[in-house]
């Protein structure tokens, strides 16, 4: 009888450790990471003079993706939202000012202006972004679809207007890998308006 009671407290101390253990684990927080959308380092020429002044914006983006945690697809009509990977400023604002790095290196401009600015900024040029997807495929992927026009400031009038869709393979399946591609289509759609601009 004494050595039943004995391997019973034996075995009411493992599983009490055991659960402790899992308790601590559970416990332990998962660090949330955070990530940015980032310009390239490409200069195009400069040409005689610098461009009139330019406005960038309203960058508009769906409002699956106008939240903090990045979001990938898992299958044409369900989405992921990480909820430890991060973006470190709002979407929106990240792609306005990468597109702004990218389109001063390559149009250099006398001056870009942010939206909102008001009538004393001097913008000539507007360029609107209006973005419809720009996540991770099921398929590994990464794509963009937007449609952007260049708009005569003063006028109101829409002088180009143009759809654009683009994907690429990540050099990888980790989420710098994903914001990594994104950057570089962002490269892309900076590429696609500078060459309408000039």
């Amino acid at each position: 009888m004494m050595q039943m009671t004995t391997i019973r407290n034996r075995l009411a101390g493992a599983m009490l450790a055991m659960s402790i253990g899992m308790l601590g684990a559970c416990s332990t927080p998962v660090q949330e990471r955070y990530f940015v959308l980032s310009p390239d380092d490409v200069s195009g020429p400069s040409g005689n003079g610098k461009t009139a002044v330019m406005g960038i914006g309203p960058i508009t983006i769906p409002s699956h993706l106008d939240r903090s945690q990045i979001v990938t697809r898992s299958s044409d009509n369900r989405l992921v939202i990480n909820q430890f990977d991060r973006w470190a400023e709002p979407l929106d604002e990240n792609i306005q000012r990468v597109l702004i790095e990218n389109l001063d290196r390559r149009l250099h401009p006398q001056r870009i202006e942010t939206f909102p600015w008001n009538s004393r900024d001097g913008v000539v040029w507007q360029i609107v972004v209006d973005i419809g997807g720009f996540e991770r495929q099921p398929d590994g992927s990464v794509q963009i679809s937007a449609r952007w026009k260049i708009v005569n400031f003063d006028s109101g009038e829409t002088v180009v207007s143009e759809r654009f869709s683009d994907s690429m393979m990540p050099r990888d399946t980790t989420t710098e890998g994903t914001v990594a591609a994104m950057s570089d289509l962002l490269v892309r759609l900076s590429d696609s308006i500078a060459r309408s601009y000039q």
